[in-house]
C-alpha cells in the first residue's frame, strides 16, 4: 500500500463576506451609492436594500444621506466618517 498526502488538509478554506459585509464595504466609499446602484451590486431588490440600511442604523452603524448630485433624483448613502 502506498501512502499518499491528503490534499485536503493543505486547502484552507476561504471565510466568506457576508451581504451585510459587502454592503458595509460598498457604503464605505467616499461618493457613497444610491439604493439602486446597492441592489444591482448586491442582487437584491431596492425593498430589500432599503430594509439592510435599516437594520444598520439600528445596529448602531451611521449612515449620511446626501443629497441628489446635479440633476439626480437619487440621494447616495455612506457610512457617516467615510473619508470624503
Amino acid at each position: 500500500m502506498t501512502k499518499r498526502k491528503s490534499t485536503r488538509a493543505d486547502k484552507k478554506p476561504q471565510p466568506k463576506s457576508s451581504k451585510t459585509d459587502q454592503l458595509k464595504s460598498l457604503l464605505r466609499k467616499p461618493e457613497g451609492m444610491t439604493v439602486e446602484a446597492l441592489s444591482a451590486k448586491l442582487g437584491w431588490q431596492t425593498h430589500t436594500t432599503r430594509a439592510a440600511l435599516t437594520r444598520l442604523k439600528q445596529a448602531g452603524i451611521s449612515l449620511e444621506k446626501l443629497d441628489p448630485a446635479d440633476g439626480a433624483r437619487q440621494s447616495h448613502y455612506r457610512i457617516a466618517g467615510a473619508k470624503k
